[in-house]
């Protein structure tokens, strides 16, 4: 099942795999030049180049495999119905209060962002899946049960 990201989402991994491609290239310099400095055996600045070179080459990987099975989202005008890519205002039935939450993949989220991430497979991004405004969704969480309406849904603004 292809990782579905949006445009800047897919630009933001694509440039943090530039990044490690280029920290790849100063860690075997490192490598060759800590090896080059004697006894293998006690080289402590070696082993340590190794290991972090070997955590750059697994990102890497992973990076590369993600960015290829990726399926990026157009975002074209107003969206319809409840889908990764869109921000989506929701009031609780109970108390009246509205949510924002972004639906995004893991690798999207933005701790520092005021607007809360509910990735797809989340029980909210489940629930909350093609619905449109207007409809009611109840959602089962660890410690409570809620009741939900779909207020507003738009495209969301990190990627206009």
């Amino acid at each position: 099942m292809p990782l579905r990201l949006t445009r800047s989402g897919y630009e933001r991994l694509r440039k943090e795999l530039e990044q490690l491609y280029q920290r790849r290239i100063q860690l075997i310099e490192e490598v060759r030049e800590t090896g080059a400095e004697g006894d293998l055996s006690e080289n402590a600045g070696l082993d340590a180049a190794k290991r972090s070179l070997g955590l750059v080459e697994a990102r890497i990987k992973h990076l590369e495999q993600q960015l290829a099975d990726a399926e990026i989202i157009e975002q074209d005008g107003q969206p319809e119905n409840i889908d990764v890519g869109v921000v989506v205002t929701l009031e609780d039935l109970e108390t009246g209060n509205l949510l924002r939450y972004r639906i995004a993949e893991s690798v999207e989220m933005d701790l520092s962002s005021a607007i809360k991430t509910a990735t797809p497979n989340s029980p909210l991004g489940l629930a909350l899946k093609g619905k449109r405004v207007g409809d009611e969704v109840t959602v089962n969480l660890r410690t409570k049960t809620q009741q939900l309406r779909v207020v507003d849904i738009s495209w969301d603004s990190a990627d206009e």
